[in-house]
């Protein structure tokens, strides 16, 4: 995988997750933090902030981690690969994130072409 399309990857789970979390989860304690960008051993200088409760903060911590640890060259995405790296739980988790946050940012992107249109 490319360092410009790790950044993209890190970037967009957190998007993800970040979107769940805040219509999801809007009564809970949030935790404010950041993300150090780190590629193969690699300090990119990258840091990308969140704030997001315990259980969506473990969500993006690993994920974050498996990308990490990623061994293909050519990453597919997760749903489409042949070795799955997450267990169970986590995965499930994650798929019930990535269709929700990825509707509604999907429908939100439909939304301001109409608008621009007027």
């Amino acid at each position: 995988m490319t360092k410009e399309k790790f950044i993209h990857d890190s970037e967009t789970v957190l998007k993800f997750i970040q979107y769940f979390c805040d219509h999801k989860h809007q009564n809970k304690d949030k935790i404010d933090d950041a993300l150090i960008l780190n590629y193969n051993d690699e300090d990119l200088n990258i840091q990308i902030n969140y704030s997001l409760c315990k259980e969506c903060e473990h969500t993006l911590l690993y994920s974050y981690e498996k990308l990490q640890e990623c061994p293909f060259q050519e990453k597919p995405s997760c749903r489409k690969c042949t070795t799955p790296c997450y267990d169970r739980l986590e995965w499930k988790r994650s798929a019930k994130i990535m269709k929700y946050s990825g509707m509604k940012l999907g429908l939100v992107k439909i939304r301001k072409m109409f608008r621009i249109g007027k």
